[in-house]
């Protein structure tokens, strides 16, 4: 189910420059939550996720495949990056 604050938060980061340089410096979800809540917004980093794996089940097969490609797609703002333990 959608965060309507996190949904907000998400279009205010898609119109201002400034502030997806702010979320893209961030080391991980929750310090993308505690971004959003210096702005006043409520969610979590697992609302972030939850958001992330909705947002994916939507894709149709094409894009499905150029995600598991590692190609960027419009309107995410990030992309998981697989780091193998040393």
């Amino acid at each position: 189910m959608a965060n309507p604050s996190l949904e907000t938060f998400l279009k205010q980061v898609k119109a201002d420059p400034a502030l997806l340089k702010q979320l893209q410096d961030c080391a991980n979800l929750d310090a993308i939550a505690a971004l959003g809540a210096e702005r006043g917004f409520a969610f979590t980093g697992v609302d972030l996720v939850r958001h992330q794996a909705e947002a994916t089940l939507r894709l149709g097969e094409p894009e499905l495949q150029a995600a598991a490609a590692g190609v960027s797609l419009e309107g995410h703002l990030w992309l998981m990056q697989i780091v193998w333990p040393s």
